[in-house]
């Protein structure tokens, strides 16, 4: 049965709406900076020049297990000048909350690697300065702040806007943008006006084209997360031009997404079951330790009549 037959536009639609939306940002930053991590790296601003990713799972000294959002080795540019790391997080929220965590980050790459490493956050929250003094654990040490302003965003947003008007094909640092700003945009209007110009998009990599669809979607659902009929309608545009184009890519991401969530659940009532068989187990140990010691009781009964007998 082809995919057409099974599957509208519309029904994709009401599908990508129902589905969980947990943490979208958070979410999409990591997504998009692990999958194209040189291309974020020159269209977010990050700096020196790209290398590789590190590894995310941080161990610390005190036994707790962490994740970083971005981890990569850097050789010099502009204000770097020697071979180090740099570990971006994602903020939302005020940055000090996340400061210890932070300097456990740059503690555990300096660790792994032997050489500097620069702490970075990227946000939308202008603290008035693009560097800050952090405490932690007694010492001082330096958080750069790479915010992100309207201007930054309506740059980007200019540079979109003329390659679509000139159908030239984006490169992926420019392909980038899309996702720079969905994810740090506060403003609806911006949002509907990126959704409209990615659905004009004429010339992109299809995997490219279909990853930004799933970061623009997620972030559509966020800005307007009290508004179901305005999702429907920027969920369609920037759907519909894929649709017709690469259903299967469209379709695939989709159902990865459903697989996914009904594999965690199964996970989840297996672990259930787990926790029952358990439970049982216990209850059974408890019964035969209750039998054991009745047992032994009357094995002592029994000792003592023997010894009242033989009197």
């Amino acid at each position: 049965m082809s995919l057409e037959k099974w599957i509208t536009l519309e029904k994709l639609v009401t599908q990508m709406i129902e589905e969980s939306n947990n943490n979208p940002r958070d979410f999409c930053f990591r997504y998009i900076v692990n999958t194209y991590p040189k291309a974020v790296h020159d269209a977010f601003d990050f700096p020196g020049e790209y290398v590789n990713n590190l590894k995310l799972d941080v161990y610390t000294e005190d036994g707790r297990n962490l994740e970083m959002d971005c981890a990569q080795l850097i050789m010099p540019k502009g204000e770097i000048t020697c071979k180090s790391t740099i570990n971006v997080e994602h903020q939302t929220y005020p940055i000090r909350e996340k400061v210890e965590s932070i300097y456990d980050y740059k503690l555990y790459l300096i660790h792994k690697t032997n050489i500097p490493s620069n702490s970075i956050v990227m946000t939308n929250i202008d603290p008035g300065k693009d560097e800050i003094f952090c405490k932690s654990h007694d010492q001082i040490f330096k958080l750069k702040v790479n915010v992100v302003t309207r201007e930054k965003i309506s740059k980007r947003l200019k540079i979109l806007k003329n390659k679509i008007k000139n159908k030239k094909e984006f490169t992926q640092k420019e392909a980038m943008y899309f996702a720079y700003i969905a994810i740090f945009t506060k403003q609806k209007e911006t949002m509907e006006r990126l959704a409209y110009l990615f659905s004009q998009i004429d010339q992109m990599e299809p995997n490219l084209e279909l990853d930004l669809h799933q970061v623009l979607k997620k972030m559509i659902k966020f800005h307007f997360r009290d508004d179901i009929n305005k999702i429907r309608e920027l969920l369609t545009m920037i759907s519909e031009s894929i649709f017709q184009k690469n259903l299967e890519g469209l379709t695939y991401k989709e159902r990865t997404e459903i697989q996914m969530k009904e594999k965690d659940q199964k996970l989840k009532e297996q672990g259930i079951k787990l926790e029952e068989k358990d439970q049982k187990l216990e209850e059974k140990d408890l019964k035969l330790k209750e039998k054991n010691k009745e047992n032994q009781k009357l094995k002592k009964e029994i000792e003592k009549l023997k010894k009242q007998i033989n009197r």
